[in-house]
């Protein structure tokens, strides 16, 4: 790089002192297409650039920093998107959060020898950075330091490391190697994975890893997000004594097309396989007793599921958006389903309830079309809000013994259904439960039914009840007041 061989002017920055020693708070240049920083001013040595020094100067080529340097403050150079190297001095402590975050244009660096820590997010979104070499003192790589260089291809970790920040490397596409020096001990690689020194613990598969990974006989645990964002692997071996998958561990491995999850695994995470696209099926081993929220979100090409005996839980999400599953059989065990656990799967056809389950829960088997059964466990006490909301193709439904509550629009957009059987015990029918149900046309309704929601059935549907019922059905499918005044002024308009 060619520098600019003259210091720019004190004249040139906004300046305060601290320690007897110069921190340069604003560059005043804005037009400038380099800055070389003086090693002194009014005698002082410069030996920090403050916070947002030079933040946003998008025109700056050439940033040469002075020799007697001794820290470089949060977002000092973020955003500086033109600039392409940057030579830290020798006698540099601290590179601070979000440094050089930004500087697109950035393609090599070189941490020096002074430097112990490099704070959060100081090289993250640099795109063109293809080459980093550490300092052999560091300790610390902060969270997010290199996220979103996309062309950092490979990085060696120095022995001296101690702790890697969650998300270090993320969205690093290109990234096909974390190599690590032999004498480190707290971390090691396989492959260019990197794991604890132990080898019992793989904590980061780099995401521009492609084709095929074995994980090393010695893993017994991968951490979370262990391969997260790894588009282009397309098959993962995982040893038979794994004991646990980490959060988020396979979301978004959108080309992977099979996993065997061994025998031993007794937890997965949240979010463990979100957004495994190209995922066909999925057979979750016998020792998991919970699947966690948002386990398989959106595994739209998985058609089969099968649990073991002992999972017990479904969480929230856990199960959402499976666009092509179309059936799952629930193990005796269940005792609970989260929040949308099911909704969206458009092709699951039928579903029976296990006999511990004691509530359907808000929004569970939200909009899935092609639902033309449901078997209900006889002690379901309540249907809470949106369980079957949008299930088009459902034409009868026979409601549980135990059933005291159907919540806020639970059948709404049911509009296949033609026939529903409510059991003697109902109390409460809630807004909208069966409002757009169209083709319902009658209902007959229990004595026990003691409250009724805003407009529960369609205007069409006829009521067959005993006379108190009836009239309480009758007083909730009226318009509210608001709705009756407009209707009343809009048949004054067009009289007039």
């Amino acid at each position: 790089m060619k520098l600019n061989p003259a210091p720019n002017p004190a004249t040139d920055f906004e300046a305060s002192v601290e320690n007897d020693a110069v921190s340069l708070d604003k560059f005043l240049a804005e037009n400038a297409t380099s800055a070389v920083v003086p090693d002194e001013i009014d005698g002082r040595k410069v030996a920090k650039i403050g916070v947002r020094a030079f933040q946003n100067r998008e025109l700056l080529t050439q940033i040469v920093l002075p020799t007697t340097l001794k820290e470089i403050a949060d977002s000092a150079f973020s955003g500086c998107s033109a600039a392409t190297e940057i030579v830290l001095p020798d006698g540099l402590e601290r590179i601070g959060a979000r440094a050089f975050a930004d500087c697109a244009s950035l393609a090599r660096i070189v941490v020096p020898e002074s430097v112990r820590e490099i704070d959060e997010c100081a090289f993250s979104g640099c795109k063109r950075l293809a080459q980093v070499v550490l300092s052999n003192n560091l300790k610390e790589i902060g969270i997010g330091a290199f996220s979103f260089c996309e062309s950092l291809t490979q990085i060696e970790l120095p022995a001296s490391l101690e702790r890697i920040g969650e998300t270090a490397f993320f969205a690093c596409e290109s990234l096909a190697a974390i190599r690590v020096a032999p004498q480190n001990l707290s971390f090691r690689d396989f492959d260019g994975a990197l794991a604890t020194s132990d080898g019992k613990t793989l904590l980061r598969c780099p995401e521009g890893k492609s084709g095929e990974f074995v994980v090393p006989k010695s893993v017994k645990k991968l951490g979370d997000e262990a391969f997260f964002r790894c588009k282009k692997l397309t098959r993962i071996l995982l040893p038979e004594g794994l004991e646990k998958i980490g959060g988020a561990a396979f979301s978004h491995c959108s080309t992977l097309t099979q996993i065997a999850i061994p025998a031993n695994v007794k937890t997965l995470g949240s979010d463990a396989f979100l957004g495994c696209e190209s995922l066909t099926q999925i057979v979750v081993p016998p020792k998991i007793k919970a699947i966690p929220e948002r386990a398989f979100y959106r595994c739209v090409s998985a058609s089969r599921v099968e649990l073991p005996e002992s999972v017990e839980k479904i969480g929230r999400h856990a199960f959402g958006s499976c666009e092509s599953l179309t059936q799952i059989k629930l193990p005796p065990n269940v005792k609970s389903l989260g929040d949308r656990a099911f909704s969206g799967c458009v092709a699951l056809q039928k579903i029976a309830l296990p006999e511990k389950i004691d509530k359907i829960p808000e929004y569970a088997f939200f909009q899935c079309l092609s639902l033309t059964e449901v078997v209900f466990s006889p002690n379901i006490k309540e249907i809470q809000i949106g369980a079957f909301f949008d299930c088009s193709s459902l034409k009868s439904v026979a409601l549980p013994k135990e059933l005291k509550k159907i919540g806020d629009s639970a059948f709404n957009g049911c509009e296949s259904l033609t026939q529903v059987v409510f059991p003697e015990g109902l109390e409460k029918i809630c807004d909208s439960a069966f409002s757009d149900s169209q083709a319902l046309a009658e209902v007959a309704l229990p004595d026990s039914v003691k409250w009724f929601g805003r407009r529960p059935f369609a205007r069409t549907t006829v009521c067959r009840a005993c006379p108190e019922v009836a009239r309480k059905f009758a007083n909730a499918q009226k318009p509210p007041f608001w709705e009756i005044l407009a209707a009343e002024a809009k048949k004054k308009a067009s009289e007039n």
